[in-house]
């Protein structure tokens, strides 16, 4: 059957009316697409930024822990200096339980003396001709949080130049 000129226009325009819809349609899911993929790396974004915030917020508690922490440790080394001049059992006790709050505070002293220079843990104030390139003397105790350094410990240090140590 053969189709008539009017016929053969029809179906071309509704063929070209299809392929436009179909353009029309394949654009708006490009778009939502284009869209969907926006909205996803948004949302990374913001899931990023949130765990930056909850990290910053630890880091900023941990600093202000710190800082309090230190000013307990002075008292501390106060109560000691205290505890060796007296026999008072009240400042021996509050010694103690200061000592055992910042013990369950995980701080723990840094070990200095015979020990090789560490620059993360020890700051050196002198050295002195010994035998050994080791600490000699700690001057002033460091301390830690866990693994953080709260206060280096302030050190002698031997330079290894007496007797057969020569270094030079």
């Amino acid at each position: 059957m053969l189709m008539s000129a009017q016929q053969i226009r029809v179906k071309m325009k509704e063929e070209s009316k299809n392929k436009a819809e179909n353009k029309v349609a394949e654009a708006s899911l490009e778009e939502k697409n284009s869209f969907l993929e926006d909205l996803q790396r948004v949302q990374a974004d913001f899931e990023n930024y949130i765990k930056r915030v909850e990290k910053e917020k630890e880091q900023l508690k941990l600093h202000a822990k710190g800082e309090l922490l230190l000013k307990l440790i002075r008292i501390k080394e106060d109560f000691e200096r205290a505890v060796k001049d007296t026999k008072d059992t009240g400042v021996i006790m509050i010694h103690k339980q200061l000592k055992k709050v910042l013990e369950e505070e995980r701080i723990t002293e840094i070990e200095a003396v015979g020990k090789d220079l560490d620059y993360e843990l020890h700051d050196v104030v002198k050295t002195v001709e010994s035998e050994d390139n080791k600490i000699i003397e700690e001057i002033q105790k460091g301390y830690m949080l866990g693994d953080r350094v709260l206060r280096t410990s302030k050190v002698i240090l031997g330079n290894g130049k007496i007797g057969g140590n020569q270094n030079d």
